[in-house]
């Protein structure tokens, strides 16, 4: 009996430094009215409204009017952000327009598709290829790869031949493709697919975790998130020695941001910390990551933003 009574002790304090209680509701400091809602970058955040995106500050103050279609709006960066088929500065005007000299033509710069700017490259698609292009909208490395993303520590993933690897500025794979798929660097490590298994690699192009995980995101904080099983909570937060920080406990589960993650338990999601307790308990349909201070969240099909 005595052996029972301190077993039941230890779960429940065990219990208890992973969930523990917090009544405490985060501040909503943009109220619940979008269609959809992204991070905050550079001040501004998109939100769709009415089947139609803009921009946002802090303070839910409409920045650039409702005007763009799509299915999307990017983040800015470098005072850049990309809309429907073109970029945009931070006054919504249209970004590198040039007026030809001979015809006093002004000439925009349209794509298929961009991402945000990252080390002062940017990733677009022209004719069903991904090249990079600068602050001032020109190409430094030509349209070439089936797929592309960011720069970040001066590597960026790009497929080509239908796998991916990793390019530096001048657009030359300096970790070769061979993989299924992959994400960009964060904190030094990138995550990688390799036969319907994902690991991760230092930027040398060697595996730090060998592939082993159905899914993975990326390293913040120092934790990353991985799908180990395929059950029912099959979600925890591994450290960059491959050892779970937090166990599997979530049915999803976000990168860090600002020192808290989205996570699902259940139906609802909330946010945890690197501890694994729940600082903002399982509350709302949807949760983003922590950006800039606050987070997009959903309840109810509508769209607001929180503050811890």
């Amino acid at each position: 009996m005595r052996k029972y009574i301190i077993a039941l002790v230890m779960a429940v304090m065990w219990c208890s430094c992973a969930y523990p209680a917090n009544t405490k509701p985060p501040a909503v400091v943009i109220e619940y009215a979008y269609q959809e809602a992204r991070d905050f970058h550079e001040g501004l955040a998109a939100v769709k409204q009415n089947d139609r995106w803009g921009y946002i500050d802090y303070l839910g103050r409409i920045a650039i009017p409702f005007i763009f279609r799509g299915p999307d709006a990017g983040d800015f960066s470098d005072g850049f952000a990309f809309v429907e088929d073109h970029y945009i500065d931070t006054n919504g005007n249209p970004a590198f327009v040039h007026i030809d000299e001979d015809t006093d033509e002004r000439i925009e710069r349209f794509f298929n598709n961009g991402l945000p700017f990252s080390n002062g490259l940017a990733a677009v698609q022209t004719a069903g290829r991904w090249g990079y292009i600068d602050l001032m909208g020109n190409y430094v490395i030509s349209p070439m790869f089936e797929r592309a993303g960011s720069f970040v520590d001066g590597l960026a993933p790009a497929m080509k031949n239908g796998h991916w690897g990793y390019i530096n500025p001048r657009g030359i794979f300096v970790i070769e493709p061979v993989f299924t798929k992959a994400l960009e660097f964060h904190e030094g490590y990138a995550a990688v697919n390799l036969r319907g298994r994902w690991g991760f690699i230092n930027k040398e192009g060697k595996y730090i975790i060998r592939p082993a995980y159905y899914e993975a995101g990326n390293f913040s904080d120092g934790l990353a998130p991985v799908r180990s099983r395929t059950n029912y909570r099959g979600w925890g937060y591994i450290r960059p020695n491959g050892k779970f920080a937090i166990p599997r406990r979530y049915n999803i589960a976000g990168d860090f941001g600002d020192g808290l993650a989205p996570a699902a338990a259940d139906a609802r999601w909330g946010y945890v910390n690197v501890r694994g307790e729940w600082d903002i308990p399982a509350q709302f349909d949807d949760a983003r990551p922590f950006s800039e201070g606050l987070a997009a969240v959903k309840r109810e099909k509508k769209w607001g933003y929180i503050r811890p």
